[in-house]
């Protein structure tokens, strides 16, 4: 699998927390390049999502390169549910905060 669709998978499984959670106004800054990830999804809320220290902690989680193909395969296939720990496994580091009703998830990935 190439790297611009491994970034656009990572990219759906950040959109899809925010969409489950409720938050529908967006802000979206995206890199991508032959080496490296960065996304950072910012939206609007008055809720702090329950999840989002579990979230934090699996985004830094080791990668496990050993996995890795399966993950990928297994990253969107379910619709119905979030594959978060699958990312958490994909990624480098990640970070999340939620500050005057502002939920900010950033991660990272090196190729």
């Amino acid at each position: 699998m190439d790297n611009k669709l491994r970034s656009v998978k990572i990219l759906e499984e950040v959109l899809g927390y925010f969409l489950h959670h409720g938050v529908e106004k967006l802000d979206i800054s995206f890199f991508s390049d032959d080496k490296k990830l960065i996304i950072t999804v910012r939206g609007s809320t008055d809720v702090e999502p329950q999840d989002l220290p579990q979230l934090i902690r699996l985004l830094n989680e080791p990668r496990k390169p050993e996995y890795e193909e399966y993950y990928w395969s297994l990253l969107g296939a379910s619709s119905k549910r979030q594959e978060l720990h699958l990312l958490g496994s994909l990624v480098d580091c990640g970070a999340g905060s939620f500050k005057d009703h502002t939920l900010t998830i950033h991660v990272e990935r090196d190729y």
